[in-house]
This record gives C-alpha cells, structure tokens and sequence, in this order.
C-alpha cells in the first residue's frame, strides 16, 4: 500500500515538472514572439521613418523621433535620413534632422556623405546649409569621388561655385585620376570646365602660362613661352597639357603652333583622355581632322574605356563621327560598363547619329553589362523618335535586361507612354515578367504612373498577375501608397482579397496596406 502512494506520488510529481516544463516553453516562445513582434515594429517604425524624411514630410518625422526611432537609422544601403531628405532637396528636414545632431559625416555604403550626395543631385540650397553646419567639402567616397567631383560631373555649376568657394580642392582625383576638370571636360560641361580653368588662375593652384595661352588662342605668347622653355607638353596640375585645352576650347592656330613644337597628340594621362576625346566630343572638324592628320590614335581609350567615337555619339556629333569611322573607328567597342557608341548616341536623343551607326553597321541590340539593349537606352530616356528608328531597323522590341526588365518595363517605370504606347504597337509583349514575376502594370502600379496603368488595362493587361512574392499590381499600388492608382485598379475587377506572402508566413491583402481606409472605400 505504502509503495504503491509513493509510486503515485512519483507519477504527480513528474506531470507536475511536465506541466512546469511546458509552461515554461510557452512563456520563452511567447516572450520571443513579443520580441520579434517588438523587432519588427522598430523596422516598420525606421522604414516608415526614413521614408518621410525622403518624402519631406517633417511632422511624420518628428512623430517617429519622438517614439523612440533611432535618428541615425538607415537602409540596406547604408542611406540614413540626412542622406534621403538631402538627395531629394527638403531644406527645412535637412535642417531639422542636423539641429537634432544626427551624425552629419555618416557614409553609405558606397563612401557618400550626406554633402556628396547633395551635390550629385544639384540641390545647392541644401549643400549650403550641409555646409555651414560643418561638412568636409573633400571627403571622398570609397572610389575617391570629393562632392566637388560629383557636382562637376552632374554639371551642377552653382554648387561647383559654392564648393570652391569654401574650400573644395579641385586637385584631389578620383582613384582612377580623375579630378573635378577632368570629368567635366569628358562630359562636355563647357561653364563648368570654364569655371574651374578661371578659379585655378585666379586661386592658389595657377595654371601654367602656356596653358593659358592655349585657352586663348595666344600663338604669339605661346611662342614666346616655349623659345624659354621648349617642353610643349608641360602639365597642368590636374594632368593636361596645353593642347588638351587648346582642343577644348577648338582653338586650331596654337594647337598647330604646339603639334609643330613637338607637342604629343596622344599624350594621355592619368585619366586616358586624350585631346582626340576632346576634340571629338566639341565637335570641331577641323581639329579633329588637324590630330587625325598628326597621327593621333583611333582606339585611345578612358579610364572609363570610352573612346573618340563615344564622345561624338554621346554628343550628337554626326559628322565627327563619320570621319572616324571613315579612320576605323572601332563601332563596337565598349565603356567599363559595355556601353557601346549606339547606346550613347541613344541616350543622348541623337537621331541622326544612331541612323549613321546603324548605316555603318553597328550592332542594333548590342547589349551592356547589365544586357541593355540601345532600345532599353530610349527607352528609359524617353527617346520616343530614336526607339522608332531603333523599332523600324529591326530593334527586338522583347529584348530582356539582366533582371528580366524589357523596354516596356523600363518605359512604364519611368512614365514615358509614347514609347510604351510605340512599343506595344511594335510588338512588346504587355504581359512579359521579370526575373521577379513583375508584370509592366506592376512596375506602373508600385510608381503611381495611372495613365500608364489605364493604358495597360485598356490594352488588356491582367490586374490580378502575381509576382514571385504572390503580390498583384494592388498590393503594389497600396504599399506605395498610390491611392488614385489602388482605385482604379479596384474598379477594373483586381481582387482586394488577395493574399501576399510576408516574411511572417502569413498574408496580407491590400485593402490592409498603406490605402486601406481608401480602398475599402472605392471597392
């Protein structure tokens, strides 16, 4: 009797430590799932944050601040607040965001600071108070970009101005040579180039004589400096020679002056432009022809890879570019990024140039790195005349990028519709995916582009294709938070109940997303 109290006893005890042992499992994993729920809140919360920093909306972003959310918080990339509100211009949140002392000299994940990021954009009223809160005018980012260099690539010549006025040296290069003059005169800046030429005469860092000589067709000076020295290939501080600027500034009598003086025609430096490059993207045919006939080299390639001939076609120069061809040109070749002279000639809405490579024989869906077609170039740019040449010669209007975008994707994204409409005309598939299962009425959808949308659906486009993540073009609408866009989907027949995946696993229909008081009211 006695054993068998004790072997219950036993048996209590252990339902006992089993029920203590099961409570206790409950509690840790309820006590987890707070804690990922508390997780996922502070992300929601930061998202949320950053997002109204970039959209301006200072009163969201104060509320967000003021519930806890880290101000220094940022993005997969590495962009915190400052950085969004300052690429977008929003002064007043700029402002805000630094008198409540959010790290000014934080870097993205590329080496930008809030300042580079300002002047790569152009927005001057923000450089400005970046500025005189402190900023380092010549940080450098992870490739040695100063947001001088960014601003004078960009063409940006008020922040150029500002920047050198507080400061900014024009010396530092990039960590493949390039300084801020030598960019913008690759890119063709003429006020810029001019601007940063004239600041180093007047400044610390002078040209040399002969440069300036060079810079106004000054043969008699000229002539004079080289009987005291007789080096015509002298370097500026930024690594051109005299006849660099003499090609910039198409002034033939003392670039013929220094090519008789023994001055190298293809003397490249750091950077590898060459006067050829200079030359060939002013657009003088004369002086193009002048360093031809003096032996300068066709194929001369950038740091970048681009050569002459992608500096006449990016700069629209038709008959540049048939003279050098005509000197054997290479018509294929590609930048650092595999861009070709056609995509360059596309992107710049050079009709006639993109018609002579064509005629020449260039490769009508040659594709970059990222597998861009010339179409996908127009496409993107808006080049509705040049995507209808591109179109007739026989373009394959399907043609997919690297992530599966095809040019309508691209065109619907950046809301240009005559070439979607071109395109759709043309044989562009209205129903083609991307490597994510992202329809063209998606893309149209998720960037609240509605008369894209109404095209699309007019033209049949299934409002309720789901992508790799199970969302339609709604739920894309409404996490945007593209009201307009989520209405009209709703009233042509997209189902509001659909399910999307979430990282949860649960779902998530888009009447429950960022619209969804609108949404319940349209449906």
């Amino acid at each position: 009797m006695a054993q068998a109290a004790k072997q219950l006893k036993k048996i209590k005890d252990i339902e006992a430590q089993a029920l203590q042992e099961q409570k206790e499992r409950e509690e840790s994993n309820r006590k987890r799932r707070n804690r990922s729920r508390d997780r996922k809140k502070k992300v929601d919360a930061a998202t949320s944050f950053l997002r109204a920093a970039r959209s301006g909306n200072l009163d969201k972003a104060l509320d967000y601040l003021r519930n806890g959310v880290d101000i220094n918080t940022c993005n997969q990339n590495g962009l915190n607040g400052l950085h969004l509100a300052s690429k977008e211009g929003h002064v007043k949140m700029v402002v805000e965001l630094l008198h409540k002392e959010i790290i000014l000299e934080t870097t993205t994940k590329k080496g930008n600071t809030a300042l580079h990021i300002a002047a790569l954009a152009g927005q001057d009223e923000v450089v400005r108070e970046l500025v005189h809160y402190g900023a380092n005018v010549n940080a450098q980012s992870q490739k040695g970009f100063t947001p001088l260099y960014m601003a004078a690539q960009e063409n940006h010549l008020e922040v150029v101005k500002f920047l050198l006025e507080n400061g900014a040296n024009q010396n530092v290069a990039t960590e493949d040579g390039f300084t801020p003059l030598a960019v913008a005169l690759q890119q063709g800046h003429e006020n810029v180039v001019a601007h940063l030429i004239n600041y180093g005469t007047k400044g610390r860092v002078r040209l040399p004589a002969l440069h300036i000589a060079a810079r106004n067709d000054d043969t008699r000076t000229a002539a004079v400096l080289l009987q005291n020295d007789p080096n015509p290939d002298v370097l500026s501080k930024t690594g051109f020679t005299p006849l660099h600027i003499a090609a910039h500034y198409e002034n033939l009598n003392v670039a013929q002056l220094l090519l008789n003086r023994g001055a190298s025609v293809n003397f490249t430096p750091q950077n590898g432009i060459t006067p050829l490059h200079i030359a060939s993207r002013r657009g003088n045919v004369i002086m193009v022809r002048l360093l031809l006939d003096r032996g300068a080299q066709i194929e001369t390639r950038t740091k970048d890879e681009l050569t002459p001939l992608h500096c006449a076609a990016r700069n629209g120069h038709v008959r540049i570019s048939e003279i050098l061809l005509d000197h054997g040109a290479p018509i294929q070749a590609k930048t650092k990024n595999g861009l070709s002279p056609i995509h360059m000639a596309a992107q710049g809405d050079h009709l006639d140039c993109v018609r002579l490579l064509l005629q020449y024989n260039a490769e009508i869906d040659d594709i970059t790195l990222d597998h861009l077609t010339p179409l996908h170039v127009a496409a993107h740019c808006g080049h509705h005349r040049v995507a209808k040449v591109l179109l007739d010669k026989g373009a394959k209007p399907n043609s997919r990028a690297l992530n599966g975008f095809t040019p309508l994707h691209i065109a619907c994204k950046k809301n240009h519709i005559r070439v979607m409409e071109l395109l759709l005309k043309t044989g562009a598939s209205i129903d083609a995916v991307t490597e994510s299962g992202l329809t063209p009425l998606h893309v149209a959808s998720f960037m609240g582009h509605l008369p894209i949308v109404k095209n699309l659906l007019q033209r049949g486009a299934s409002p309720n294709v789901s992508n790799v993540k199970v969302e339609t073009p709604l739920h894309m609408a409404a996490r945007a938070g593209h009201t307009e866009v989520a209405k009209y989907l709703l009233q042509n027949k997209a189902k509001v109940n659909a399910k999307a995946k979430v990282r949860s696993g649960g779902g998530k229909n888009p009447g429950m997303q960022a619209v969804q008081a609108q949404v319940e009211k349209a449906s």
